[in-house]
C-alpha cells in the first residue's frame, strides 16, 4: 500500500462518517494533492426538504388556527368539510367533530341556512362566491349573520374550496336599527307591567289579546326588516276544566296566576307573553330559532308541572301543558296566519294526548315528552 493510499486509509479510520473525496462546502478543495469531487448526499437533501415542508405546514397551521375570522376548507368534488378553524367552532358553539367530515349543507350550524344545499353547491364550481348576512344557527339556537366568501383553488390537480367567515351580526343590527327597535319593544313590555288594565291582564300580569295582536303586527315587520326569526307559541293547559270542576274557580284562578308568574320568569325582556283566552297563552320569542324556542318551552313546561298547588288542605295534581310553535320568516306572514298555524300545531299536540310540543311545518314533526 503506497503512502497516498495509506494516508487515505488513516483519514477514513479517523473520520468514519465522511468520505475524503466529498466536501460539503461549495468551491474547490484539495486533498492528498487531488481536487475533491463536490456531491450532495440525496438523503440529506430529502431530509432538508422534509424539514422545510414541515416548517411551512406548521406556519400555515398557526395562521389557520389563530386567524381572527372563520376558515373552512372543503373538498370541491364532494362538498365535504375537511378542516375548520377555532373561530368557526367558537362562533357556532360546536366542536370540529360536529362540522368536519360531512357536506357543508349538513354540517352543524349550516343546515338551516335558507336553501342551503342549493346555495352551497355553487361554491364547488364557481371561482368565488360571496354571501352577505348569511344566517347561521349556533348550538344554543341563536342566529348569527355572517359575511361568507369562498375561493376555489387547485392542489396537485384536485379542487378545494376555502371559505372565509366573518361575524357581522352586530353590524347588521346597527345598520338596520334593530338594536333601537328592540329597545322600543323592551320599553313597550315594561309599560305592560305598570298595571294598565287596557294593556295587561289583571290576573296573570300578561298582555291582553287586543294589545298583543297590535304589538305582534309591529314585531313581524321589525323581524322582516331585521331579517331575524320570530317564533310564536300557542300554549294551553291540559285538562284545566277539571280543576275548576273539582276545586272551584278560585283554585283555577290561583293556577293561572302561578302560570303567569312562571312565564314572566322564563322570558327575556325582548320576549312577550299574552293571556289569549281563559287557559290559553301566546308567547313571542324575538331572534329565536324554533329549536331554541322548543328548549325554552321545555323549561317552562317542567316548571309548570313542578308547581306545588294546594287548595285548602287538598293537593292539586301536577298540571301539564301542550304547545304549538310557528316561525315567522320572510314577508309572507300576517298575525292571523301565524296564530292559525300555531293553533294547528297545538291541536296536533292535543290529539296525541297533550303534554307535548309540536312544531308547525309542512309536515308535522311531533316532539314527545
Amino acid at each position: 500500500m503506497g503512502p497516498t493510499a495509506l494516508g487515505l486509509l488513516r483519514w477514513s479510520m479517523a473520520n468514519p462518517t465522511k468520505s475524503p473525496l466529498v466536501n460539503e462546502d461549495t468551491g474547490p478543495a484539495l486533498m492528498q494533492g487531488r481536487a475533491a469531487i463536490h456531491l450532495h448526499d440525496e438523503a440529506t437533501e430529502r431530509n432538508r426538504s422534509l424539514r422545510a415542508l414541515r416548517a411551512s405546514e406548521l406556519r400555515y397551521r398557526r395562521v389557520f388556527e389563530t386567524a381572527p375570522f372563520g376558515i373552512l376548507v372543503l373538498d370541491a368534488e364532494t362538498g365535504v368539510v375537511i378542516d375548520a378553524n377555532r373561530y368557526v367552532c367558537a362562533l357556532l358553539g360546536f366542536s370540529s367533530v360536529d362540522i368536519v367530515g360531512q357536506p357543508l349543507w349538513n354540517a352543524a350550524g349550516f343546515r338551516n341556512a335558507a336553501n342551503s344545499k342549493h346555495r352551497f353547491r355553487e361554491l364547488l364550481y364557481e371561482p368565488q362566491v360571496r354571501y352577505d348576512g348569511l344566517p347561521l344557527e349556533t348550538k344554543q339556537g341563536d342566529i348569527r349573520r355572517v359575511e361568507f366568501l369562498s375561493t376555489l383553488y387547485l392542489v396537485d390537480g384536485r379542487p378545494f374550496v376555502q371559505c372565509n367567515i366573518r361575524d357581522v351580526t352586530e353590524q347588521i343590527r346597527e345598520d338596520q336599527g334593530v338594536s333601537e327597535e328592540h329597545s322600543e319593544l323592551v320599553a313597550t313590555i315594561d309599560a305592560l307591567r305598570t298595571g294598565d288594565p287596557v294593556t295587561h291582564d289583571v290576573l296573570t300580569g300578561l298582555a291582553t289579546p287586543g294589545y298583543f295582536e297590535e304589538t305582534l303586527t309591529r314585531e313581524i315587520h321589525r323581524a322582516q326588516r331585521g331579517k331575524y326569526p320570530l317564533t310564536i307559541t300557542l300554549l294551553d293547559l291540559d285538562r284545566f276544566g277539571r280543576i275548576n270542576e273539582r276545586f272551584g274557580r278560585d283554585a283555577g284562578d290561583a293556577l293561572l296566576r302561578e302560570v303567569g308568574r312562571v312565564l314572566r320568569e322564563h322570558l327575556r325582556k325582548s320576549d312577550m307573553a299574552c293571556r289569549y283566552a281563559d287557559d290559553e297563552f301566546v308567547l313571542v320569542f324575538s331572534a329565536s330559532s324554533p329549536q331554541a324556542t322548543r328548549r325554552r318551552l321545555e323549561q317552562i313546561r317542567a316548571a309548570v308541572q313542578g308547581l306545588d298547588l294546594r287548595h285548602g288542605d287538598r293537593q292539586i295534581d301536577p298540571v301539564t301543558m301542550s304547545a304549538g310553535i310557528v316561525t315567522a320568516e320572510g314577508d309572507r306572514h300576517t298575525t292571523r296566519d301565524l296564530l292559525r298555524s300555531a293553533r294547528l300545531a297545538l291541536a296536533s299536540a292535543k290529539r296525541e294526548g297533550g303534554d307535548r310540543i309540536h312544531l308547525h311545518q309542512t309536515e308535522e314533526q311531533p316532539h314527545h315528552a
